[in-house]
């Protein structure tokens, strides 16, 4: 793909705008999650078996010379009542610097999308490598579609 492509995070020098809809299916690392076909706008895959101590990693996330405000993720849930868990955006390690998290529940179905906003904690300005981390329930408790970065 191309410098800056929806969804293009990865190595070999190439970098993919914060601010571009990154599909979370273009993980460049992973631990213990899988994608199956997404029926949400756009469709493609989702990664979703996401549990606590499961991660997703993006290298080469340029931020640019200005920080973004918020993070917004697209995410679904089907979880059974009372699971639930977070999901940590970290910087450049899967234990970095952690610069939000949502906290999901059940949203109607391991199908059934919101998008998610977040405000920052912190402040990222940059090329960076990106970690979605997820702590909580020892259960599965969340889909993902995609991620970006928005600065208002």
């Amino acid at each position: 793909m191309a410098e800056g492509a929806a969804g293009a995070a990865g190595g070999g020098g190439t970098t993919v705008s914060a601010y571009s809809t990154i599909a979370a299916s273009s993980s460049t690392s992973n631990n213990g999650t899988q994608t199956e076909a997404c029926s949400d706008t756009g469709g493609g895959l989702d990664v979703g078996w996401i549990h606590a101590g499961c991660r997703l990693g993006y290298t080469g996330v340029d931020f640019g010379a200005t920080s973004p405000r918020r993070f917004l993720a697209r995410l679904a849930s089907g979880a059974a009542a009372g699971v639930s868990g977070g999901v940590e955006v970290r910087l450049d390690s899967p234990t970095g610097t952690k610069l939000a998290e949502i906290d999901i529940a059940n949203t109607g179905g391991w199908q059934s999308w919101e998008t998610v906003p977040i405000n920052l904690s912190g402040t990222v300005t940059g090329v960076h490598d990106v970690y979605l981390t997820f702590i909580g329930s020892a259960s599965d408790f969340v889909n993902v579609h995609w991620f970006t970065f928005s600065a208002t």
